[in-house]
């Protein structure tokens, strides 16, 4: 079974093309001011209108007003978004129908997450993606390079739309897919050096590594 690899937090050209290059499936825009990989909307559309061909660009928001969707959508030509806030059901839907957007929603797992909640999303949603606990001292509730009890997936009786992220990095991804069953995986400061600033080696890794496991198991 071929991995599906997400790389977010992507701002900067040769990252972009170093995903491109590896064939990966989606790489991310973070739409946040309080995130170090926050991208402004006219840099993100310049992007977008260079590789938005190549490869698929997802947007990452957290509680976004309405108009913000908008801008994304018409302005820039993003498709799919990424919700991190505490967006609930109905609002993702009516975003979802109003501009006919694929859905990602971020979910905080623990051991007292609502396994019915996580069923109803998954139903009416294109992807929900399993990430660590905010910390206290967080700004943000992604991004923080902290990972989660990946035993609690486990627990979940889950269709196969699920993503794997919290703080994964290329020394873990392979001990992470065997501990979940994982078929789609999302890294962000597991291949940063320093906050906000992608490594092209650590992508490269990141990626050899996930798929160097699949093909191994």
């Amino acid at each position: 079974m071929r991995i599906k690899i997400k790389i977010c937090g992507v701002s900067e050209e040769d990252n972009i093309k170093c995903c491109i290059d590896n064939s990966i499936d989606m790489i991310g825009f973070v739409f946040y001011q309080n995130s170090p990989r926050n991208i402004s909307i006219l840099k993100a559309k310049n992007l977008y209108q260079e590789f938005g061909r190549d490869i698929n660009i997802v947007g990452l928001v957290v509680d976004p007003d309405e108009s913000l969707i908008e801008t994304l959508v018409n302005e820039i030509g993003i498709k799919m978004i990424q919700f991190h806030g505490d967006e609930d059901l109905g609002k993702l839907l009516n975003l979802k129908s109003k501009y006919n957007i694929q859905i990602i929603k971020a979910i905080n797992i623990n051991e007292s997450t609502d396994k019915t909640q996580l069923m109803e999303l998954q139903s009416n949603i294109d992807y929900l993606l399993f990430d660590a606990p905010q910390p206290k001292a967080a700004t943000r509730p992604g991004g923080n390079g902290n990972r989660f009890d990946w035993n609690l997936i486990n627990n979940y009786k889950i269709y196969p739309n699920w993503i794997l992220s919290g703080g994964l990095s290329p020394e873990n991804i392979g001990d992470a897919i065997e501990a979940t069953g994982a078929n789609f995986v999302d890294v962000s400061s597991g291949v940063e050096n320093i906050d906000g600033i992608k490594d092209n080696d650590l992508i490269t890794k990141f990626i050899y590594n996930a798929r160097n496991y699949m093909e191994k198991n």
